[in-house]
């Protein structure tokens, strides 16, 4: 015997309305993946500005204990430019081309005008006039 009309209608609709809830179901599941996608995504924005932010701190100090340890060289050079040591001499010294050590001692005379004393910011805006005296120098001693 065939099954009533009203028995396969029901089956059909029962059918329906399963394949529709797990339609729904998936459904909400790639919703709340895509939750989850996306605050995965905030969060790494976030990791990496803050990750930007140290880059930037780190930067500054090391820029900052670089200009310290680049004034210390330049002291450096400006006391053995008080020695009375000439650029060559200097230079071959401290492995410094004699470019180098008159950059050197002019950032020494412009970072300290008044406060180094007035025979270093002296010597050094007439490098090239202390060379031959400095040279003879290690001869008397």
């Amino acid at each position: 015997m065939a099954p009533r009309r009203s028995a396969t209608k029901t089956e059909a609709r029962e059918r329906a309305r399963r394949a529709a809830a797990e339609s729904m179901a998936r459904q909400q599941r790639l919703l709340e993946l895509g939750e989850e996608f996306f605050l995965a995504a905030e969060e790494a924005e976030q990791i990496m500005h803050s990750a930007e932010q140290r880059m930037a701190e780190i930067r500054a100090k090391a820029a900052q204990d670089a200009a310290k340890a680049r004034h210390a060289q330049a002291q450096v050079v400006a006391a053995m430019k008080g020695e009375r040591a000439g650029v060559t001499e200097i230079g071959q010294r401290l492995e410094l081309s004699a470019a180098e050590v008159r950059t050197l001692l002019t950032e020494t005379s412009a970072r300290t005008p008044g406060s180094a004393g007035e025979s270093t910011t002296g010597d050094a805006q007439v490098p090239g006039d202390q060379a031959p005296t400095a040279q003879p120098e290690p001869v008397s001693v």
